[in-house]
């Protein structure tokens, strides 16, 4: 079978198939927009002819003719040929291929962060996604426009559904399909409904095809159409029935814009539908638009004028909007969108079936989101999201994550849990578990630490800068644990002179560094001093050291600081004692 389009004034197949079809559309100015050619089961050659009003595409009317130039009822033709007739031959394969679904990794696989307030910690995550890694499961909802111009386009969709919804691209996803069609208002005169909503999305495929092949086409009357009232109902509705863990697909197909606005006049609604209404609740609903414009209607079909033909709407409604709707809609809704043009009987399915594997496979957003009690930690995920990624190669994606601390501490260590979860698309491709732990407050018993000996320069000027006057000193702490309980202990020393060089003053500043653990069990007592220094600090015992020592504890502890100086004077040996000691107050923290 072969199908081919023949311009408006074109010669007629005859002249008996044009009479018949002036009658039937009680108009002699005609358009010849189509016909097809098939063959009955003795040989018979038989051909359809399909014609519209000149400048009405939707006062359509299509009859067959054989070779002695008799006129008759497609449906006869094909009751004694005992199949459909006159299809596009399509040579689609019509069988699924079982495929193992690859799985996208994420690298760490796993965190374990210990966070105290105001710690930061910095990672790159990387995510591997392989071919057809995208989000297991996809609801594909297939429009139609089904005004009386879509003949020959609804007949080879139905025809080639079942290759549609088997296709084997699609093997590796879970696919469920949704099937509704539009025509116009007003209703139920000329119009018996604007939308209808026949499957919610189901993995059924026999369910899916016997709901397109219901599909067809009548009625429309003025040349815009109601997409825009079933583009709306499909977003809002619950009774569509989108999986709530899958990617929303909407396919959509037709040859003529959209009558906007739709005015509450005219549908009955509280409110009036629009162009920017329907987009919007399509973005909201997270549901990405293909769109398809056929050539049987309109010049530029979706995108054409929509104020050239809506008579309809005259007196009811403001007869507005601007051609390129389909354009805009697909690229305002969710990400992935298009729009694709100039599509005939011939092509339509092979087309949709290749718009539907890409939409299906590709991932159009990639992001990492926190999840679970552990989101409050991430303070910044770079970049926010990669894509679109196309499905069928692998792709290696990278995320910096900064985690920190933003909880005061407690009596006990507070962990909390949760995930970063790799989305596709909003839905969850892969996730890892993650663990931050805000461990215990700790008693910090602070000492200042003074060693080894100040000497006077000969050579240098009498106002120089000193850290500390002449003199020799040393300081010893006494550490002593009064609880019933063993106390754990870690010691850090920040050195600010070395070696009678200041290294920590402002503004330099040097780290505590730990340098020492020890468990102090009830009653116990322990001492540091300025030799206790030596790992951290170098020699103590020569020219000046000074810094600070922090002793933290998983207790309260008694510490003393015991501080002693001998005085000396310019030129002379150090002489004189002195010795002063203070305890020395914790801070929880």
């Amino acid at each position: 079978m072969t199908e081919s389009s023949r311009p408006g004034n074109g010669p007629d197949p005859t002249r008996a198939v044009r009479a018949a079809l002036a009658e039937a559309l009680g108009s002699d100015d005609l358009d010849i927009v189509a016909e097809a050619t098939d063959r009955l089961p003795d040989g018979t050659e038989v051909r359809l002819v399909t014609a519209a009003v000149r400048g009405q595409p939707n006062q359509a009317a299509a009859l067959a003719v054989d070779p002695a130039g008799t006129v008759h009822p497609r449906r006869d033709l094909e009751a004694r040929a005992g199949r459909p007739l006159f299809l596009p031959d399509l040579h689609l394969p019509v069988g699924r291929i079982d495929v193992e679904r690859p799985r996208v990794a994420i690298d760490p696989p796993s965190n374990t962060w210990t966070l105290p307030k105001c710690a930061t910690e910095r990672e790159t995550v990387t995510v591997t996604v392989p071919p057809f890694g995208g989000p297991p499961k996809a609801d594909v909802y297939l429009l139609a426009d089904t005004t009386a111009s879509m003949t020959s386009v609804l007949a080879a969709v139905a025809a080639g559904s079942t290759a549609i919804v088997n296709d084997p691209s699609l093997a590796a996803f879970d696919v469920a399909w949704g099937v509704g069609n539009y025509r116009d208002f007003p209703v139920p005169t000329p119009n018996s409904y604007a939308f209808q909503h026949q499957l919610s999305p189901t993995t059924n495929t026999v369910d899916a095809t016997l709901a397109i092949g219901t599909w067809t086409a009548a009625e429309g009357s003025d040349g815009s159409e109601g997409q825009l009232f079933a583009l709306e109902q499909i977003a809002n509705d619950p009774a569509i029935g989108w999986r709530p863990d899958s990617k929303r697909i909407l396919v959509w197909f037709g040859d003529a814009p959209g009558h906007d606005p739709i005015c509450a006049a005219m549908s009955g609604l509280g409110t009036d539908i629009t162009e920017g209404t329907a987009t919007a609740a399509l973005a909201a609903a997270k549901i990405t638009v293909v769109a398809v414009s056929t050539t049987t209607g309109f010049a530029a079909g979706l995108d054409d004028d929509p104020t050239t033909s809506a008579f309809d709407y005259s007196g009811v409604c403001p007869i507005g909007g601007t051609p390129g709707q389909a354009t805009r809609i697909t690229a305002g809704a969710a990400p992935g969108g298009s729009h694709t043009t100039g599509i005939d009987a011939g092509a339509i399915v092979t087309t949709l079936s290749g718009l539907i594997a890409t939409a299906v496979s590709t991932i159009n957003s990639l992001s990492l989101v926190p999840n679970g009690a552990i989101g409050g930690f991430v303070t910044s995920i770079t970049p926010p999201s990669h894509g679109p990624l196309a499905g069928d190669v692998e792709h290696v994606v990278k995320f910096e994550v900064t985690w920190a601390g933003d909880r005061d501490c407690g009596d006990e260590d507070q962990v909390f849990t949760g995930s970063l979860d790799v989305l596709a698309d909003g839905v969850v491709v892969a996730s890892k578990p993650v663990t931050v732990t805000v461990p215990a407050c700790r008693w910090h018993h602070t000492v200042e630490m003074v060693c080894g000996e100040q000497r006077p320069d000969p050579h240098g000027p009498d106002d120089a800068c000193e850290t500390v006057v002449d003199g020799r000193y040393a300081t010893a702490v006494t550490i002593y644990n009064p609880t019933s309980c063993p106390i754990r202990i870690e010691k850090r020393f920040a050195a600010l002179v070395r070696q009678g060089k200041p290294v920590g003053r402002e503004p330099d500043k040097q780290p505590a560094r730990p340098f020492e653990r020890i468990v102090l069990n009830p009653g116990e007592a322990t001492m540091d001093d300025c030799c206790t220094l030596r790992e951290v600090a170098g020699p103590t015992g020569g020219p000046l050291v000074l810094g600070v020592l922090d002793i933290v504890a998983d207790g309260r502890l008694e510490v003393s600081a015991i501080h002693t100086a001998r005085e000396a004077k310019h030129g002379d040996r150090p002489s004189g004692t002195s010795i002063t000691t203070r305890a020395v107050q914790p801070r929880r923290a």
